[in-house]
């Protein structure tokens, strides 16, 4: 699912759910320790550190060297080495690792050219509190991080003060608070007076002038053309500016921020990609209806998956018009409409929104003048027409459909009803499943999932499933610990580089200040536009002090939702021919992502707000017929959409890798190999509860980035 659809889903999720976090009563013990609460506080909200206003952060001083500690019991879910360029900017790296003077001693000269002090680089921790809330403690020194998914307790020791921002030069620690990643406040939980103010969301007007529309258009496409690296995927740079100035023309004297929205969403179907995303930050409205009878276009033809147990005489039919326009045509006029996020040239997400939920709604709108949102006639393939009433979209109408049915609908697209990052089930005595959710798993968590294959391998499983279905990526890192863990041979891959349009920003972003010199150790090539870092032959390859803790087979799982890191393992474990890869192509394109760093670019009429991804990764530039240029990776067996796997069990992709075990087909020809019958014990307790898949499909309404 992509990040806009899930992003909402889990705001409307938490709308119904009952908060469970105890704001009140939870006292938290001072981070000096032996001091007394407040003992030390340099700057609290609202006071100025120099010109600056400080909002949310509480600084406090005390001797280099003083022992901080966790100010309540909780998990560690971030660790990092953190530079305060400003009080509300800084730049990061979790990658540096060894002794902190050795860290601090290696970035000196690299930092003094960009007019900063490494001396007021530090280590960063968040910490999940059990009462909801996460602590940010920045300031540290420490030769021994903790990892992350470590639980800490109250008063225990994260390390030593060291210096937390270059305008402060007592030694000193930073500590904010946020809930749900918004800003809280770091001084009553102390028992402290505050001086917080929340923060007030600022309201963009509801219309723009065009004057005011353009000067917001100009500077996200200005921002993309500098930013974006792989422009050229899509268009040269004279076709895009012709198509910028075009769109730009379409803008009229006023504009309501909906029709400015739409307009966005034309620029980022052009320029799309699975790494970039805007967020609008207002409401879209798509009628308030719902049909009683839901359908998706499989296979080409328009089928009825879902009823109101008025109509469930109609499930499975076929619908050839609405309104008496032809699906085919309405089609034609939707398709543009759909989902922006993906790569280059793939397909399987088109594929995947025409069959989803909210699509039907398209189709009723496909000829807006002649249908008034509150009836629809259906014309089925055998002539008979039947006109219906929209309902109001609420979850009591909702609830009117099968339960059963819209949860397969569900999991034959997304797969995202998980618990955790990841979990591990028996399928049959030899064969095992491991889901992954996404690849940002705690150090913890990596560890017990090593320890899993190497348990696997001792106990003589034959098979593993790798799930990656709904995978939306994550830290190539663990990507990369699980390719140790099941290879050991080098990764095969031809050339390959890193590519950025700049190496200082121009570009007002929130997150980097302009003049910002980044991409140091990216050089030009003679004849080439841009900067480049070649990838060295060895890049990722397995240690060779490293052996494969599994050698048995592997079966990897993928479909439309399977996205950047997903595709970056599901792509080197096809092209070293050490995984059977079975589902739909992946999101992201095989050959080229844009990730790695990101600028967000705040437009300051409409307040909407554009995420960029500034490096070009291109891991392999091998190209044939099994790894065709722009696509996601293709699976050794697609399995396409059928009208069966969305009224089924939605498992289709799942069980036809056990047939595959069963039958011994894997990699090599002649391969079969004895396993026990699987009858019953493919079916694993797994519960999807409801009221996810109610709210994401009311999410992908209200989304609605199509008109």
């Amino acid at each position: 699912m992509n990040k806009q659809h899930l992003t909402l889903s889990l705001l409307l999720l938490g709308s119904v759910l009952t908060l469970t976090a105890q704001t009140a009563g939870n006292i938290y013990q001072w981070p000096i320790e032996d001091a007394k609460a407040g003992e030390g506080t340099l700057y609290r909200p609202q006071d100025y550190i120099g010109n600056e206003h400080n909002f949310e952060k509480l600084i406090i001083g005390a001797k280099p060297g003083t022992n901080v500690v966790s100010p309540c019991d909780g998990v560690i879910t971030y660790v990092t080495m953190v530079y305060y360029l400003s009080l509300n900017k800084s730049f990061s790296n979790n990658g540096w690792k060894g002794k902190f003077e050795d860290i601090i001693k290696h970035n000196k000269g690299s930092m003094a050219k960009r007019m900063q002090d490494a001396k007021y680089l530090s280590y960063m921790y968040f910490i999940k509190s059990n009462d909801g809330r996460t602590i940010h403690i920045s300031g540290l020194r420490t030769d021994t991080p903790f990892a992350t998914g470590q639980k800490v307790k109250k008063g225990e020791v994260l390390g030593q003060v060291h210096y937390c921002y270059k305008k402060i030069p007592q030694p000193s620690i930073c500590l904010t608070i946020d809930r749900g990643g918004k800003p809280d406040d770091p001084m009553a939980p102390f028992g402290l007076k505050t001086t917080f103010i929340p923060p007030v969301k600022q309201k963009p007007k509801a219309i723009l002038t065009r004057a005011e529309a353009i000067a917001d258009y100009r500077q996200m496409a200005s921002s993309v053309k500098e930013i974006y690296p792989s422009l050229e995927d899509f268009m040269t740079e004279e076709e895009y500016d012709t198509f910028v100035e075009e769109e730009i023309a379409k803008i009229p004297e006023n504009i309501t921020l909906k029709e400015f929205a739409y307009l966005i969403m034309d620029f980022n179907r052009q320029v799309h990609d699975s790494h970039m995303w805007f967020d609008y930050g207002i409401p879209f409205d798509n009628d308030g209806t719902i049909s009683p009878l839901m359908f998706a276009r499989v296979n080409d033809k328009v089928r009825i998956i879902v009823t109101t147990d008025e109509y469930k005489a109609y499930t499975g039919r076929e619908i050839t018009h609405i309104n008496g326009k032809h699906v085919d045509t309405l089609y034609m006029e939707i398709a543009p409409r759909t989902s922006m996020i993906y790569d280059v040239q793939v397909e399987s997400v088109l594929e995947q929104e025409l069959a989803s939920p909210y699509t039907n709604h398209l189709y009723y709108k496909g000829d807006k003048d002649a249908f008034k949102a509150d009836k629809a006639t259906l014309t089925f393939s055998d002539g008979e027409e039947l006109t219906v009433p929209l309902m109001k979209l609420n979850q009591n109408t909702i609830s009117q459909f099968d339960r059963k049915t819209m949860e397969n609908w569900f999991v034959s697209q997304y797969m995202v009803y998980r618990k955790g990052n990841w979990e591990t089930m028996k399928s049959n005595d030899s064969t095992a499943c491991m889901r992954l959710n996404n690849f940002e798993l705690m150090e913890t968590e990596v560890d017990s999932m090593l320890v899993f294959l190497d348990l696997l391998e001792k106990k003589g499983y034959k098979n593993l499933i790798i799930d990656l279905r709904g995978n939306p990526g994550g830290n190539p890192d663990v990507v990369y610990k699980l390719v140790d863990a099941l290879m050991d041979e080098p990764i095969k891959r031809e050339g390959g580089y890193m590519k950025v349009n700049m190496q200082t920003i121009k570009s007002s972003t929130l997150n980097y200040p302009a003049g910002t010199v980044m991409f140091e150790d990216y050089k030009e090539i003679p004849g080439r536009k841009g900067y480049y870092k070649m990838n060295e032959p060895n890049d990722n390859a397995p240690s060779d002090t490293i052996k494969a803790l599994y050698t048995g087979r592997v079966y990897v799982l993928i479909n439309a939702n399977s996205a950047s890191a997903s595709t970056e393992f599901a792509g080197i474990m096809k092209r070293n021919a050490r995984g059977y890869v079975i589902g739909r192509e992946t999101k992201t394109a095989y050959h080229t992502m844009n990730a790695l760093k990101f600028a967000e670019i705040g437009l300051p009429n409409s307040h909407f707000k554009c995420h960029i991804p500034m490096v070009r990764i291109v891991s392999d530039e091998f190209v044939n017929e099994d790894f065709p240029y722009g696509r996601g990776v293709i699976p050794h067996l697609t399995i396409p959409f059928t009208y069966e796997e969305m009224t089924s069990d939605g498992e289709m992709i799942y069980n036809k890798a056990l047939v595959l075990i069963r039958d011994g087909i894997y990699l090599e020809e002649d391969s079969k190999i004895e396993n026990p019958d699987i009858e019953n014990e493919r079916n694993i307790p797994y519960w999807i509860f409801l009221s996810v898949g109610i709210l994401l499909f009311i999410g992908g309404f209200i989304m609605l980035y199509k008109r």
